[in-house]
């Protein structure tokens, strides 16, 4: 298929089917809202720690040093969270566009932006001759950085990274397997919730959004996602993707 055709949703759905989509891009609208009101007095905040820290360090004892760092801390976090909670809210919304896109240069892509990341844990990724899909850019580039981003960050050693993908009947199988520190059976289903971490932040940082994300871009394909793992053990993340054009086939047009 020519790398440069697009599939387009028919706007031709009928009229409950419309309403109820629109309720997504209100969402995603309320929460940019949100986020610009937010956003002001986050500055304000950091503009002002950054000045204590600037003209006021020397008359500060260890306490007052230690205080101010909590609070830029603290801003950091905030502001992490404002953008991972407007990613979540954009995920799955909009025109339903995709374009034919090779995942081994995703996962290049992937490997390329993490790579002080991958030096540092002096990780090894592995990675299966992956197809080429009709999908949405951008959402596969953050299902694909997110899971691997996970495999690195919840490792005690250098880590270990497989990437495979199988053909089962009509959608593609996709497994990503580490060699990390594994994820108790009881919070499998439970990790892909927003807001739901295993680890205070000091361990792990992290908000708790990113696999919530992971699972709001695989249901657009109406396809699935889920972890085997055990503690100590690593765990695998395992999704599919249809091997055609997705959701609404029927209902779309190349052009």
């Amino acid at each position: 298929m020519n790398q440069d055709k697009i599939l387009i949703s028919d706007r031709e759905q009928p009229e409950q089917a419309i309403q109820s989509t629109d309720k997504k891009p209100d969402l995603a609208e309320f929460t940019s809202s949100m986020v610009h009101d937010l956003q002001a007095p986050l500055r304000s905040l950091t503009m002002f720690t950054e000045l204590l820290t600037k003209e006021y360090q020397q008359e500060l004892d260890e306490k007052g040093q230690l205080y101010l760092d909590r609070i830029a801390a603290s801003g950091s976090r905030m502001q992490t969270l404002i953008e991972d909670l407007l990613t979540y809210s954009r995920t799955g919304t909009g025109e339903q566009t995709w374009i034919t896109v090779n995942l081994n240069q995703t996962v290049d892509r992937v490997q390329s932006d993490l790579q002080s990341l991958i030096a540092q844990s002096k990780a090894k990724i592995s990675v299966d001759d992956l197809p080429q899909l009709l999908l949405n850019p951008t959402e596969i580039y953050q299902l694909f950085k997110n899971l691997i981003e996970n495999a690195l960050k919840f490792s005690e050693t250098r880590p270990r990274i497989d990437i495979s993908v199988t053909a089962q009947g009509e959608e593609w199988l996709f497994a990503i397997e580490d060699r990390g520190i594994g994820i108790a059976p009881e919070f499998h289903s439970q990790i892909f919730e927003v807001f739901q971490r295993l680890h205070s932040d000091d361990v792990y940082p992290g908000n708790g959004i990113g696999l919530a994300v992971c699972q709001k871009i695989v249901k657009r394909y109406e396809s699935r996602i889920w972890v085997e793992s055990q503690i100590g053990k690593g765990s695998t993340f395992y999704f599919t993707l249809p091997m055609n054009i997705g959701p609404q086939a029927s209902n779309a047009r190349i052009v």
